[in-house]
């Protein structure tokens, strides 16, 4: 019987001309999602495939705060940080000292920084739950006192080394931390008292709420927020689809 298939195009052919024709197509789409999906990582925009949130890790607030969407500078010009500024990952955590998740994060995320120093840079704000941690905000102070004599980061890994169950710190104890790592106590002491500080803390804070940051610990990875303590294996993905 006569048909009209085209010369040499067989059953098994066609099946395999069709079967190739749809592997080159999925290739390509993956290409170009590949692409995509990085270029917009560089932008801030982690959020593109899956939502990158981790509120089983997170010591929310109970209060309604503005909730931001898309990227944004959560930058601070004095807040402490480690790092290129021109790191291809900035990094911007707001932490609460009182936070056990964000003291489960802090090893995470300062082996990140020290392993990438030409890739990544971080900077910590403070963001105290007071409703949730009665001194955090005290421990934030002292922190920021103890980087008034270049001890922020000893002060800072103390702090969460030293985190007991409720997360909570005496002014004894904060004075015994900041004098353990260097600190002078007499300008310490000086420090705590003074209002400039205090301030600052307070400055972060706001800063925070006014970015929809609802808890601790919270990301702004390229501008792109990401809420709770982020998993070592998502970073390292993070630091491997960034170019």
């Amino acid at each position: 019987m006569l048909s009209h298939k085209r010369p040499g195009m067989t059953r098994t052919k066609i099946v395999m001309f069709v079967v190739g024709g749809t592997l080159l197509l999925l290739i390509g789409v993956i290409a170009v999602e590949s692409w995509s999906f990085t270029s917009l990582t560089k932008q801030g925009a982690l959020d593109t495939l899956d939502s990158l949130n981790f509120d089983n890790k997170f010591t929310a607030e109970k209060k309604s705060v503005v909730q931001n969407s898309g990227t944004v500078n959560a930058e601070s010009t004095s807040a402490p940080a480690i790092g290129k500024t021109d790191s291809i990952i900035k990094i911007v955590e707001f932490v609460d000292f009182s936070c056990p998740f964000s003291r489960e994060e802090n090893s995470i995320i300062r082996e990140l920084a020290l392993a990438n120093p030409n890739r990544v840079w971080l900077q910590i704000r403070n963001f105290p739950v007071d409703e949730l941690h009665p001194n955090a905000r005290a421990a934030a102070i002292a922190a920021s006192c103890a980087g008034e004599q270049d001890k922020y980061w000893n002060m800072h890994d103390a702090l969460f080394a030293n985190q007991n169950e409720q997360g909570s710190f005496t002014a004894e104890d904060l004075r015994r931390l900041a004098l353990s790592v260097g600190v002078d106590g007499k300008k310490y002491d000086s420090c705590i008292k003074s209002d400039k500080v205090a301030a600052a803390v307070t400055a972060d804070y706001n800063a925070g709420a006014a970015l929809g940051v609802t808890g601790t610990p919270t990301f702004f990875v390229n501008g792109y927020k990401i809420d709770g303590a982020v998993p070592a294996d998502i970073w390292q993905k993070i630091i491997k689809l960034v170019k």
